[in-house]
């Protein structure tokens, strides 16, 4: 059905003829549907790079459907239509009448020409995400952008900026449901008792039946967290064969050097007796704001940048995600300083100013190089 929905808004935007809502529903179909996205670039290309060779056929084409709509019973005056024999090819002379007709006429002459093209691109044997040779469909977020997708059980996920979503299209949900992630990402779990749901990692793999939670797992980041906000979660850490449950409100923090580890720990302090040291793994609740009991490892979902006592570092990988820029601290001890704060609509200098109220730092802006440093040289911070 969205995909007959797009088929049909795409031919109307190729036309000309889409209004302001159905663009903004065709945008929304394609962040649902992204393996269409493909789909759409290759006939909007085919579109608008029509052969000159093909000029003859389309004009008879045109002349064809001229006639049809006269047949109809279409009130087209004699002069009219002379008119738009005579001027076809020069569209804003004529009046809006005219220039209506033309696109209608020429929305069907594209489908003419281009129905057989459109067929096997949108087909599922054509689409390369869905052939058998490459089964996955891959959804991926630039830096700086979010987006919410729902995934063939129903199951919603939002991902934050600079993150990618794997799955097997072709058998997900046949025994169990397997994704794998990279980045941010925030999922509503649609229960099924009988089909669990499986979140890959470079670090642990997170087992589900029905739930919402948080999994932050950027490569460049030293540390993998979830954050379990309803139901009961199962995290098992690759390498080490461990497993941890979670309950509601509870976080958990791994540390690379839990991976780095191989024998165990012979600290005393074990977390759930698996011989695995206390400062590499942490157990802890959600960080919870007491003036609107907003959940700060989830606010992102609803397009807020908070952060609650947090170190300079983490805030500034945080900001890297939001604004789409990197952040090299000058200075080392800056990198420890505590903030909290909250941004919406805010941009990156007025983020940035709010933030010296509380900490005592130089910042400076040239394009999208910013500088940040406690002393007066600067280094360079580039997206």
């Amino acid at each position: 059905m969205s995909r007959d929905r797009i088929f049909t808004l795409l031919s109307r935007k190729l036309a000309g003829e889409t209004t302001p809502p159905e663009l903004e529903e065709l945008a929304e179909l394609l962040a649902a549907n992204p393996d269409q996205q493909r789909s759409m670039d290759l006939a909007d290309e085919y579109w608008n790079t029509a052969s000159e060779q093909d000029k003859d056929f389309l004009e008879a084409t045109y002349h064809l459907h001229l006639n049809r709509l006269k047949d109809l019973g279409h009130d087209l005056t004699e002069t009219a239509t002379n008119e738009i024999n005579n001027n076809w090819q020069y569209l804003p002379a004529v009046s809006f009448k005219q220039k209506y007709l033309k696109k209608l006429v020429a929305a069907c002459a594209f489908l003419i020409v281009a129905a057989p093209l459109l067929f096997y691109i949108f087909s599922k044997d054509a689409l390369h995400i869905n052939s058998p040779k490459n089964p996955q469909s891959e959804i991926s977020t630039k830096t700086g952008s979010r987006t919410k997708i729902q995934l063939p059980d129903g199951t919603v996920v939002w991902l934050n900026g600079s993150s990618k979503l794997v799955y097997d299209n072709e058998h997900f949900g046949e025994a169990i449901r397997e994704v794998t992630l990279t980045g941010e990402g925030c999922f509503d779990v649609v229960k099924n008792p009988a089909k669990p749901f499986i979140i890959h990692t470079s670090k642990m793999d997170i087992k589900v039946l029905g739930t919402i939670f948080n999994v932050r797992c950027y490569p460049e980041e030293r540390n993998t967290e979830t954050s379990l906000i309803r139901g009961s979660i199962e995290v098992t850490l690759k390498n080490r064969k461990d497993k941890i449950m979670l309950k509601p409100s509870e976080k958990l923090i791994i540390s690379d050097e839990a991976f780095a580890t191989t024998g165990k720990a012979t600290s005393a302090d074990n977390v759930a007796g698996k011989g695995i040291a206390k400062d590499m793994i942490v157990l802890r609740h959600l960080t919870v704001l007491p003036q609107d009991s907003t959940i700060v490892e989830t606010a992102w979902v609803q397009n807020r940048l908070v952060f609650s006592s947090e170190s300079f570092e983490e805030v500034a990988l945080k900001m890297e995600k939001w604004y789409g820029v990197v952040i090299i601290f000058a200075d080392e001890k800056l990198k420890q300083e505590p903030l909290t704060a909250t941004f919406k609509k805010e941009t990156l200098q007025e983020a940035l100013l709010a933030l010296q109220l509380t900490t005592r730092f130089n910042y400076k802006t040239d394009n999208d190089t910013i500088t940040l440093s406690k002393t007066k040289n600067y280094v360079k911070i580039k997206r």
